[in-house]
């Protein structure tokens, strides 16, 4: 997942040593890093969704969207400008992509990722509540990262999601726009009964 966000700066990478002497190597291998990262993001969505999705209503919810412009902001760019293309570049360009990828993984920022939006997912941060769970317990409280391809969550919400991690959710919006109409069709349907109960008793 994290190696994955750094395939805009492979792309550029890419495109800056485009033309200098000896580039046709730094390009063949961004190339198949931008090849690699895509794919492997598209194969653990595609891996995700093939799981049971479990149903959690969303007591806090935070959209960090803006995360991801900073992350590309400050250790995308300025990396970028600095690039040349030489063997030195390359080896700093490992090393820096190494230090970084063992700073985000400790400190749970892994899913602050440009290609994640780029594909229309957006990051949340969410504190869900398991269906079932007790209420009261406070250990079932904790918040989790969400991506979901919509920009409208709000706190209280029940959806439907697929757990790709401990610390990380996948929404299910067929699901949860499913469950959201059962849930409005049962509140019509609890509406008109009392409508006839009411006119019964009169």
């Amino acid at each position: 997942m994290f190696f994955s966000s750094y395939t805009p700066l492979f792309v550029l990478v890419g495109f800056r040593s485009a033309g200098d002497d000896g580039s046709t190597p730094v390009m063949v291998v961004a190339g198949l890093l931008v090849i690699a990262g895509a794919s492997g993001t598209v194969l653990l969505l595609n891996q995700a969704k093939g799981k049971t999705a479990g149903r959690y209503e969303l007591l806090e919810v935070e959209q960090r969207d803006a995360d991801v412009a900073a992350y590309a902001a400050t250790y995308l760019l300025p990396f970028l400008t600095v690039f040349g293309g030489d063997a030195l570049d390359v080896l700093s360009l490992a090393a820096f992509v190494v230090f970084l990828g063992v700073v985000y993984v400790r400190s749970r920022l892994i899913y602050v990722n440009p290609v994640l939006l780029v594909m229309g997912w957006h990051l949340w941060r969410v504190v869900p509540l398991t269906e079932g769970a007790d209420r009261g317990r406070e250990t079932v409280r904790w918040p989790r990262y969400l991506l979901a391809d919509t920009r409208r969550l709000r706190q209280g919400q029940t959806i439907q999601a697929h757990s790709l991690t401990d610390d990380l959710l996948l929404l299910d919006s067929d699901l949860t726009s499913d469950a959201a109409a059962a849930t409005e069709r049962e509140g019509r349907q609890g509406t008109g009964r009392s409508q006839a109960e009411d006119q019964d008793a009169w």
